[in-house]
């Protein structure tokens, strides 16, 4: 390569060698800001009364005691509930692993859908947007609320799954798998997952259960 016009060379000539060299740099792992599971029933009644629009809280809350994703409960439709066998189920392309997950529903949060009805706007949303008929809410909507009660600085809405994850370990005797599941988080290996045909369903509403008791102090 020819040097430039004032005798610089256009690339660096140790660059290969120092690189080798060099150890590889570990990437620096961040995680969202979670609450200890022990401050999360204090920080759902502090949302509770809060100014935000009641779908806004209502969605927050299901999330919550459903340990699902912030995407899967804003976009939540009726046509996903199953009141009789009290169950969601979310389809497959609303889901991060592409594939049908169910979720099986506590008292507390069929509670919460029962009155997230009295937020119906027309459409099949069970949390629309207060300010956009026909719209869900927004990620940045729960975000404000946490901002606007003073949470925000110590979790996020994503960060209440690792809430309960942690207190799922540390507060139960439920098996790793079964507690994967219920975040639906893929199990094992590609070769173990191809011989895992089950959800453990049923002990996932065990679990379900015992956080809604455990949030509501029962």
């Amino acid at each position: 390569m020819v040097p430039g016009a004032r005798g610089y060379v256009q690339f660096n000539m140790a660059g290969e060698v120092i690189d080798g060299a060099l150890p590889t740099m570990p990437r620096v792992k961040s995680h969202f800001r979670s609450l200890p599971y022990t401050q999360v029933a204090e920080a759902l009644e502090t949302v509770a009364g809060s100014g935000a629009s009641a779908s806004a809280k209502l969605c927050l809350r299901f999330a919550v005691l459903t340990a699902a994703r912030s995407g899967e409960a804003r976009n939540a439709t009726w046509d996903e509930i199953d009141f009789d066998a009290r169950e969601w189920r979310i389809p497959p392309e609303r889901m991060k692993a592409a594939s049908e997950h169910r979720v099986p529903l506590s008292d507390a949060a069929l509670e919460v859908l029962d009155r997230a009805k009295d937020c119906h706007d027309g459409s099949n949303l069970v949390f629309p947007s207060p300010l956009k008929p026909g719209k869900p809410l927004s990620d940045m909507t729960l975000t404000k609320i946490l901002r606007d009660t003073g949470l925000a600085d110590r979790a996020t809405v994503h960060g209440f799954r690792a809430s309960f994850r942690t207190w799922a370990l540390e507060q139960t005797d439920t098996p790793w798998a079964v507690a994967e599941a219920a975040l639906a988080h893929s199990l094992g290996n590609s070769t173990q997952q191809a011989y895992i045909r089950g959800d453990a369903y049923t002990k996932r509403r065990k679990l379900m259960d015992q956080w809604a008791q455990y949030l509501e102090g029962s």
